[in-house]
């Protein structure tokens, strides 16, 4: 990464941080969500928008849809607005607390889970999954560094596709964003440990950043 590059996501970032100090409000499509502070914001961070733009050509009206680490819950209440029976789940209480008020005032029905991964979701096959996962090999050190960080030794994935089967048919679409920044290799490794495969769907470089949403499939 070139000095000037490396500069401007510095300074990006600072911005970012100083943002993200108080909850803020963010439209897109139609819906305005409250981001309550601490929470993914999904206006700042790629992987979001590539995965709503990707949903778009699916058809979810009276899908069972599960959006498994929802944090602010956007594609949550883009896909409830669009006909899906849909689940949000978060580890996090402040992003549960911002689901809630955000389901109220949007006047949606989502059911709301406080959740690390599928833990406390009771058992149910959902035709389609969304995963914007941490993906840093680092352990958190609280619930807001769990949005980003997945364990020194990528725990977050082995306990995601461990219990993944559980919860998936043949014709249940599982999405998820990864950036260029991951060990795919480990990821897909971890995967394949579990009798599931990772097949992208598609890719796309957005600023300083190349942004991939795969679809898990079973082996």
């Amino acid at each position: 990464m070139g000095k000037i590059k490396k500069r401007i996501i510095r300074t990006v970032g600072y911005f970012v941080l100083w943002y993200l100090r108080k909850d803020r409000y963010y439209s897109h499509e139609g819906t305005k969500i409250l981001v309550k502070k601490g929470v993914f914001h999904p206006g700042f961070f790629f992987s979001t928008k590539l995965l709503l733009s990707t949903l778009a050509s699916f058809i979810i009206k009276n899908t069972y849809f599960l959006e498994l680490g929802a944090g602010s819950g956007l594609i949550s209440f883009i896909a409830a607005k669009r006909g899906a029976i849909v689940t949000a789940t978060d580890i996090s209480p402040i992003a549960i607390k911002g689901l809630v008020e955000n389901n109220i005032q949007l006047k949606t029905n989502l059911t709301i889970i406080e959740s690390d991964l599928f833990d406390k979701i009771p058992n149910q096959v959902f035709d389609f999954i969304i995963i914007n996962p941490p993906y840093y090999p680092k352990n958190p050190k609280n619930d807001s560094e769990k949005a980003w960080f997945c364990g020194e030794n990528f725990e977050y994935f082995e306990k995601l596709f461990y219990q993944l089967n559980n919860f998936i048919k043949s014709e249940t679409t599982v999405m998820m964003s990864l950036s260029e920044d991951c060990d795919f290799e480990n990821i897909k490794n971890i995967a394949i440990k579990n009798n599931l495969l990772m097949e992208e769907l598609r890719n796309k470089m957005t600023l300083w950043e190349r942004n991939y949403i795969f679809n898990i499939v079973s082996k």
